[in-house]
């Protein structure tokens, strides 16, 4: 079931993973992510609360969901001791632009990509990003870069400067009120900051300082350039794993729908 816009869609999603089959409906906007049904081994479960289960054999299963662009499904299964800890996650994402997206069911470390139905504006993304994925890859490495070098452009002075009247009216009438809640965290992400901060100097703290007389941009860009490579690679290597195990997935319908001669 399809239906909306160019920037919103309603899109089905199914699959089997982990010896279960899943699906999935969203709709995807450019502002929201909204999982409307999700139904696993034929059993449709309700977002948010438990469901009983049916009969003996059926485990009683809650889908609880999380995020806004990019929604989590956390599906919780009871045990033999009564407890509901979660098994899987289904990962819903909408592309920037809305209209289209993708579905993943994980356990631990593995990743398993559902279909997108027939026709969809997602599925059209798949086989566009399929049949050029050093094209999307280029451009998630292109998208970092932006991001990086947007504060090198001075862009970031002239915001500061339009919104520098607004930064003093904050400062002066709503810091005090949060002013603790900021020393708090401060102090609580500060491991986090120090984390990061070695483990840059661990991945390119080898380039040597330049003292030739070469300007600072020179090394940073060097720095950002490695991470657009990094982006680069590393978007190239999760498109070439996703489509193989789309290929895989839609074996059995060719099968199926192959005749005898």
């Amino acid at each position: 079931m399809t239906g909306g816009s160019r920037f919103v869609a309603t899109t089905s999603y199914s699959g089997s993973a982990f010896e279960r089959e899943y699906s999935v409906t969203a709709k995807h906007t450019p502002w929201k992510t909204t999982v409307t049904a999700v139904s696993i081994d034929d059993v449709e479960y309700p977002i948010g609360r438990r469901s009983s289960a049916g009969t003996e054999d059926e485990p009683e299963v809650a889908v609880r969901a999380s995020g806004w662009l990019k929604t989590r499904l956390k599906v919780h299964r009871r045990t033999d001791i009564g407890s509901m800890p979660p098994r899987e996650e289904i990962l819903v994402t909408s592309a920037a632009m809305g209209g289209a997206g993708e579905v993943e069911v994980r356990k631990d470390l593995d990743l398993v990509p559902l279909l997108p139905e027939a026709g969809s504006r997602s599925e059209a993304r798949e086989r566009r990003r399929a049949a050029h994925p050093e094209r999307y890859a280029l451009f998630s490495g292109l998208t970092m870069l932006v991001r990086l070098l947007l504060p090198l452009l001075g862009l970031g002075a002239l915001l500061a400067w339009l919104l520098d009247p607004i930064a003093r009216w904050m400062k002066n009438h709503l810091w005090p009120w949060f002013e603790p809640i900021a020393h708090w965290l401060q102090s609580v992400l500060a491991p986090v900051g120090e984390f990061f901060e070695w483990l840059f100097n661990l991945l390119f703290g080898w380039i040597p300082d330049i003292s030739l007389g070469v300007p600072d941009w020179v090394t940073t860009t060097l720095r950002i350039g490695l991470l657009v490579l990094l982006a680069y690679f590393a978007s190239r290597s999760n498109l070439k794993r996703r489509q193989k195990k789309i290929e895989e997935a839609r074996m059995p319908e060719s099968a199926g729908s192959s005749e005898p001669e």
